[in-house]
């Protein structure tokens, strides 16, 4: 995977951060966030419980 690549995916995993904890504001259930962002609400638990962990720091989705 070429550098431009990585920082692509480095920036999608934060837009998804960031819009996980918009969700969370408005009040939008996890089953709902997981929905939304395209991946399993055990994903959005994960990040919930330690959101600087994610894929971008060796964990997978999942």
């Amino acid at each position: 995977m070429s550098n431009l690549d990585d920082e692509i995916l480095k920036e999608l995993q934060m837009l998804r951060k960031l819009k996980m904890m918009e969700l969370t504001e408005a009040g939008f259930p996890q089953s709902k966030m997981a929905e939304a962002l395209g991946v399993s609400a055990r994903t959005v638990r994960r990040l919930m419980a330690n959101p600087k962990k994610g894929k971008d720091n060796g964990q997978q989705e999942g």
